[in-house]
């Protein structure tokens, strides 16, 4: 009959697994990463600033206001109602509006460059939540093997074929091993809430379909070559395409600079009443404003952006140089990876605790070597589990530099 600490153990692993009363949804991890990358909070956010920046660029452009003027003079009755609007001619305008389809493609290249960055964090996470999980299953099945040699050596003490110290040493090594399923517990939650913070208000995902455990073929894709993921990054990395737009950025606004010192005219005209020797007579006024270039001729302006646009330019350079030398790094990794995953097997370690039960039936081994033999297979689990995390991981950083998937 079952212990009262084995139950509390049982029920503490279904937990893990059993799906909630809140009202969720059962989602794979694929559609998981789209959901927090189309709807999640700080994917919203994230467009959201790139709107704020095209919106900003869009109110530049705005003519200005025209202004409506009234005065009378009471030295002798003289009104005026006149109005008056400011003409931004000598294509300053053209060129603002350049600087702003630059600025707004430069801020949605911005805002793939983040979407990016925020669907490798979401691959990670999930990645690393399968692993937890995995690892909490992994503890869960040695606790059932050492509940059930615990009730071997039970019987083989009452039929006086045990010793007591091998039931003592198996409960004691149970208690261990239930400390480790409670960390793999608090580690899946952890995990857990780490997702639950990038996915949307109100969306509650109560169990994940992981898909099963890469094998080593599976996992072992053939990479692509350093010289062909360069070539590609080129094209792909947004990050190069918004300093190009940068660029283009600060060569038009630059020449907005130039234009501004040209004067832009304020045309005004209107009414104007008067006395006239004792009648009083209507008539027009009308006349231009010009600005008089003098103290700034917008040189200051056009340097400084001239200084920006050699500013983006080396820091592209310095990005292609960042990219290249990222992606030869991801490429190694991921090969290291790779073949440390082809070269893992833990069926060994499982036959080898097989071997070691059948032995200490036997009588050949003691309890210690068949404990020993019982925790190498689950050592070999975990360390299966991490190998196959890291190439994960590793597969999901190389698609990150490159900027696109590279795999189904």
């Amino acid at each position: 009959m079952p212990t009262r600490s084995q139950v509390c153990t049982w029920i503490a692993v279904a937990g893990l697994f059993a799906p909630s009363l809140a009202a969720g949804q059962d989602r794979t991890e694929r559609e998981i990463v789209e959901l927090i990358v189309r709807d999640g909070p700080r994917a919203r956010a994230i467009r959201a600033e790139a709107e704020v920046t095209r919106r900003e660029q869009l109110a530049r452009l705005a003519y200005p206001n025209p202004a409506v003027t009234w005065s009378r003079e009471g030295a002798g009755f003289t009104e005026f109602f006149q109005a008056e609007q400011s003409l931004p001619l000598f294509g300053v305008r053209a060129s603002l509006a350049r600087a702003g389809v630059a600025a707004a493609a430069a801020a949605e290249a911005d805002r793939d460059v983040r979407l990016w960055q925020l669907r490798a964090e979401a691959g990670a996470a999930v990645a690393r939540l399968a692993a937890e999980q995995a690892r909490a299953e992994s503890a869960a099945v040695q606790i059932r093997e050492i509940e059930r040699l615990i009730e071997i050596l039970r019987t083989r003490e009452a039929e006086g074929e045990g010793s007591r110290f091998d039931r003592l040493r198996a409960e004691q090594e149970l208690r261990d091993i239930r400390q480790q399923a409670t960390a793999a517990s608090a580690a899946v939650a952890e995990a857990r809430a780490t997702i639950a913070g990038l996915l949307p208000a109100g969306i509650v995902v109560t169990t994940f379909a992981f898909a099963p455990p890469a094998t080593a073929a599976s996992e072992s894709s053939t990479i692509p070559s350093v010289d062909a993921l360069i070539v590609r990054a080129s094209s792909a990395r947004a990050e190069l395409r918004a300093l190009t737009q940068a660029t283009q950025q600060a060569a038009s606004e630059a020449e907005a600079a130039r234009r501004s010192r040209l004067p832009a005219p304020t045309l005004f005209g209107g009414l104007k009443r008067a006395d006239n020797e004792g009648t009083r007579e209507r008539g027009g006024v009308f006349g231009v404003t010009v600005g008089i270039p003098l103290f700034d001729r917008g040189d200051r302006e056009a340097a400084r952006w001239s200084a920006e646009g050699e500013r983006v330019a080396a820091e592209r350079a310095a990005t292609e140089r960042r990219i290249h030398s990222e992606i030869a790094g991801a490429v190694d990794v991921l090969t290291l990876r790779q073949a440390a995953l082809a070269q893992e097997d833990p069926a060994p370690a499982k036959e080898l605790a097989q071997i070691a039960e059948v032995a200490y039936r036997e009588g050949e081994v003691g309890i210690l070597e068949l404990l020993d033999a019982v925790r190498t297979a689950a050592r070999a689990r975990d360390r299966a589990i991490d190998i196959r995390l890291d190439a994960r991981l590793a597969r999901i950083a190389l698609e990150r530099v490159v900027g696109e998937p590279l795999w189904p």
